[in-house]
């Protein structure tokens, strides 16, 4: 959260992975990190990769989220998606992927109907690949 350069960070003491610069920045992050927290312990010892967290994280925060149209800026969904400029090989990537994200997740979205309305976790992916 707060981007402080440190030598030596503590990490979360149930995931053990998630890492703080102290104990208020922890405390400060708890909100944010415990549903992953959740999905973390369950995986463990095999992590998934830092874009599944991501994913997980954005998607969280779209169940939670409740804007007014004042509050609006753009949202997750004005993302341009790139699956018609993906090859065969980089699509077949972001199945893994997708399945990678399924299997962090089932701890708390054990159904696609708990996903936010109309999300597609392989278009999430695509989303993020910033292609030019």
């Amino acid at each position: 959260r707060c981007l402080s350069m440190k030598e030596k960070l503590m990490r979360c003491s149930q995931c053990q992975v998630a890492k703080y610069c102290s104990a208020k920045c922890q405390k400060k992050a708890w909100q944010d990190h415990k549903r992953e927290c959740k999905c973390l312990k369950s995986c463990k010892p095999r992590y998934p990769p830092d874009s599944v967290r991501l994913l997980g994280r954005v998607i969280f925060k779209l169940m939670e989220e409740t804007p007014s149209e004042s509050e609006k800026l753009y949202s997750f969904y004005d993302l341009e998606s790139n699956i018609k400029k993906l090859t065969e090989d980089k699509k077949e990537g972001l199945r893994q992927l997708a399945m990678t994200f399924q299997h962090f997740m089932r701890e708390e979205i054990q159904d696609v109907s708990q996903l936010p309305p109309s999300f597609d976790v392989f278009e999430a992916f695509a989303k993020n690949l910033g292609m030019k």
